[in-house]
C-alpha cells in the first residue's frame, strides 16, 4: 500500500532571490501595477473563491475594492457609496439579478459608470446584445494580468 503525502508552502517576498543569490541577499524586486487612478471597484461575483482572488488582485494593485455576492447587495452598496464608485466589474450570470440588470440599476444611479462583465463563457457564445456595448468584458478564468490590463483600459478610456 502506498501514502501520498503533500506539501503546501506560501512563497513570500522575502523568501525569493536572484539567479545565483545566497541567503544575504536582497530579494528581487516584485512588480506592482500602479492604478491610473484611486479609483473605487464595485466587484460582483457569486462565487466566494472568484470574488476572494479577484479581490486581492485589485487590492495589491491600489484599488479600493467593495464587494458583493449578488445584486440586490451590490444596489445596498451602491447606494452607500453613491457616486464614489468608478467601475463596476460583475458576474454576467448569476443567481437572481444578472450582471447586466445590475449595471443598469446602477447606471440609473449614476450613469457615467464604467462596467466590466466577466463570464466562464466564450464571448462568442453569449447571445448578442447582452453585453451592452460600451462595456468591457473578461473570460473566466483570468490571470492577474489580464484583470489588471483590462480594468486599467477601462479607466484610462473613462477619463478620455
Amino acid at each position: 500500500m502506498s501514502s501520498m503525502y503533500y506539501s503546501v508552502f506560501r512563497l513570500t517576498p522575502s523568501l525569493i532571490y536572484t539567479r545565483g543569490g545566497s541567503m544575504n541577499a536582497k530579494p528581487a524586486a516584485l512588480p506592482v501595477a500602479k492604478p491610473l487612478q484611486l479609483a473605487t471597484i464595485l466587484l460582483v461575483e457569486d462565487d466566494k473563491s472568484v470574488r476572494y482572488v479577484a479581490r486581492t488582485m485589485l487590492l495589491q494593485r491600489g484599488y479600493t475594492v467593495l464587494c458583493a455576492g449578488d445584486g440586490d447587495s451590490a444596489l445596498k452598496i451602491a447606494r452607500r457609496h453613491h457616486d464614489h464608485i468608478d467601475l463596476l466589474i460583475a458576474d454576467l450570470v448569476m443567481p437572481g439579478m444578472k450582471g447586466p440588470q445590475l449595471a443598469k440599476r446602477l447606471r440609473a444611479l449614476q450613469p457615467d459608470l464604467q462596467v466590466l462583465f466577466m463570464s466562464g463563457l466564450m464571448q462568442e457564445d453569449i447571445v448578442p446584445g447582452t453585453i451592452p456595448s460600451e462595456a468591457g468584458f473578461l473570460e473566466k478564468p483570468f490571470t492577474p494580468q489580464a484583470l489588471v490590463a483590462k480594468v486599467q483600459e477601462i479607466l484610462a478610456g473613462s477619463r478620455q
